[in-house]
């Protein structure tokens, strides 16, 4: 009876050993678990990712020229000749894209504080390897004929694989002198 106990015992302890070791090993994968050793079937890969709005933090003071972005021209939305009217379009690979017409009038470039919410939020499904773009313009001209001039264009790449956190919801980016969050959902279905 000893000798049954003791074997069943061992048994145990050995499918219990052997089971924590089973797990979710992509690292792709929302539940990935790094201390897992041996992969189950388990995994779970999130179908999408959607761009929805960001959060303008700063844009650069002055154009490519050295000057401040409407210094002397006479095509000012708001004529005062000082800030930038600020135009933000996105772009997803795969040729998806949100163009609305909307414009963020004198805004200070150090201090934006402005959300641009796509009026058609985008989607990516392949996410470890495509990335949405933000494109900024400075709006000039009138109404019904408006000028843009490209302040820059930045990546927002959704999925950070060296990063412990690869999935965030909001993500800081910051290139030249445009910071930005973006904000996104990861979808499951």
């Amino acid at each position: 009876m000893k000798k049954i106990t003791f074997t069943l015992a061992l048994l145990a302890l050995a499918f219990g050993v052997d089971s924590c070791k089973k797990g979710c090993t992509n690292p792709k994968a929302y539940n990935y678990n790094a201390k897992k050793k041996k992969d189950n079937g388990s995994c779970k890969l999130y179908t999408s990712v959607t761009l929805h709005s960001i959060d303008i933090a700063t844009i650069p003071a002055r154009n490519s020229h050295g000057h401040l972005w409407d210094d002397g021209y006479d095509g000012d939305l708001d004529n005062d000749n000082t800030k930038p009217d600020l135009r933000v379009t996105f772009s997803a690979e795969g040729g998806y894209s949100d163009v609305s017409s909307s414009t963020f009038y004198t805004v200070e470039p150090s201090n934006v504080n402005k959300t641009k919410t796509l009026t058609s939020p985008l989607s990516i499904t392949d996410w470890e390897n495509k990335i949405f773009w933000a494109y900024f313009y400075e709006r000039d001209g009138s109404y019904y004929s408006p000028h843009y001039e490209l302040i820059d264009s930045v990546e927002i790449r959704p999925f950070l694989d060296s990063d412990s956190d690869k999935f965030r919801d909001t993500l800081e980016i910051s290139s030249g002198s445009i910071s930005f969050t973006a904000n996104m959902a990861w979808n499951k279905d």
